[in-house]
């Protein structure tokens, strides 16, 4: 027709190629779902795509509980065992409590029958000296005798004094009714008032504990004469009726 051929030639490279049948043009949505239906393998010869990694499966609700019961068992049979082992350990505690109070009250009562024992045979030397006392013939005077007696009573009283014993000193002493026991008052004017003038009878303390008071006489001051009642007035006596007549 008379136009430049390299005109034409664009001209048909930009417009779309007609279809065979001569009906319609071919869309773009066509053209992929065919190449993608050429893509696909003929039967029997199917091509597995690779699995996408799946995630761990997680254990169901009873086994769950399954292992939760499990764990409770195990925990039970430990806390038994513990308290068995608990009990044990406290009736042997007790055992041996039981045993260490019985042996030492024994222990306590063997010191005590030791101590009084040995106290009794510090004692037996004066009972000794009170028997051959009784048994001296007629012949001893009184001063060998008087002898005798004191020789016995230093050992009694030293035999005290070592088990902690000691005898109240009264002489020169004042009352103290911690230690004295008054028994009787005695008026004296030249002592003064509550001063000890007698020992009745000896006290003693026990390691510095009182044992038993001592009995004593105290000094009193004397009482005061009761002064003269004055004489009657005249008038009194002048009113008397008189009785010589």
């Amino acid at each position: 027709m008379g136009q430049d051929p390299k005109l034409e030639a664009a001209s048909e490279q930009a417009s779309p190629e007609a279809p065979s049948n001569g009906d319609s043009w071919v869309t773009a949505e066509e053209s992929t779902a065919g190449e993608a239906a050429a893509t696909v393998p003929p039967e029997g010869n199917v091509v597995s795509e690779p699995d996408l990694e799946t995630p761990t499966a997680r254990p169901t609700d009873s086994a769950v509980e399954a292992g939760s019961a499990v764990s409770l068992l195990e925990e039970l049979e430990a806390l038994r065992k513990e308290k068995q082992e608990l009990h044990d350990r406290l009736l042997r505690k007790q055992a041996e409590f039981e045993n260490f109070r019985k042996r030492t009250e024994r222990e306590k009562i063997e010191s005590y029958d030791f101590a009084v024992a040995n106290f009794i045979l510090g004692l037996l030397p004066a009972l000794d000296g009170l028997e051959r006392g009784l048994s001296v013939s007629e012949g001893e005077t009184v001063e060998s005798y008087k002898k005798g007696i004191e020789l016995i009573l230093k050992q009694l009283r030293d035999q005290l004094a070592s088990a902690g014993v000691q005898p109240i000193r009264v002489t020169g002493k004042m009352f103290d009714p911690n230690f004295h026991q008054a028994v009787m008052r005695e008026e004296n004017s030249v002592l003064p008032e509550n001063e000890i003038i007698e020992e009745m009878q000896r006290g003693y303390t026990f390691k510095e504990r009182l044992l038993r008071p001592s009995m004593v006489k105290v000094a009193v001051a004397p009482a005061q004469p009761p002064e003269d009642e004055p004489a009657a007035p005249a008038e009194e006596a002048a009113a008397q009726p008189d009785t010589a007549e």
